[in-house]
């Protein structure tokens, strides 16, 4: 009864159904401190939540249940499309990138996609954790002509005033 006690307290239970991404102790008796993570582990469901990465300059125009538009940088965007979906959490403070070179600081948006997969021809193509990912946010909407404009009204704002 003993070793059946032993056996049952060295069993781990995952809250989660996932696909272990990381492995933190694998030494046989090895000691683990308290709060340690001993597996990370990517969950597997039908929804599919992206983390990206804002520049503080931009974050003023990002909104909770803004769209946006996920492409999965594996498969040609241009072929496949990309995936739907809304913000649902952005950080509270920027944060600073301590592996990039320059230590720049960014904010994290969480957006949450509409289905956990790409289709083609009526086939489910997956997506993988630890794919990479591009995060288009719509902002709002322009036109060409718009675009075209600016410079001049810009210019003609600025024209007659001294400085």
């Amino acid at each position: 009864v003993a070793e059946k006690d032993k056996v049952a307290k060295t069993t781990l239970y995952s809250p989660v159904h996932g696909i272990i991404k990381q492995i933190n102790v694998s030494t046989i008796g090895g000691v683990v401190r308290s709060g340690m993570d001993l597996i990370e582990i990517v969950p597997q469901s039908k929804i599919l939540l992206v983390e990206a990465k804002i520049s503080p300059k931009d974050i003023a125009f990002i909104n909770p249940k803004q769209k946006a538009i996920v492409k999965i940088t594996a498969y040609d965007f241009s072929i496949y499309g990309g995936l739907d979906g809304k913000i649902v959490e952005i950080s509270a403070d920027s944060i600073i990138d301590k592996d990039s070179k320059d230590q720049a600081s960014y904010y994290k948006v969480v957006v949450k996609t509409d289905k956990n997969y790409l289709e083609k021809d009526g086939e489910q193509l997956p997506i993988i954790p630890g794919m990479v990912a591009s995060v288009d946010i719509v902002t709002g909407k322009k036109t060409i002509l718009d675009f075209l404009l600016k410079p001049i009204l810009k210019t003609k704002g600025n024209a007659f005033h001294e400085r």
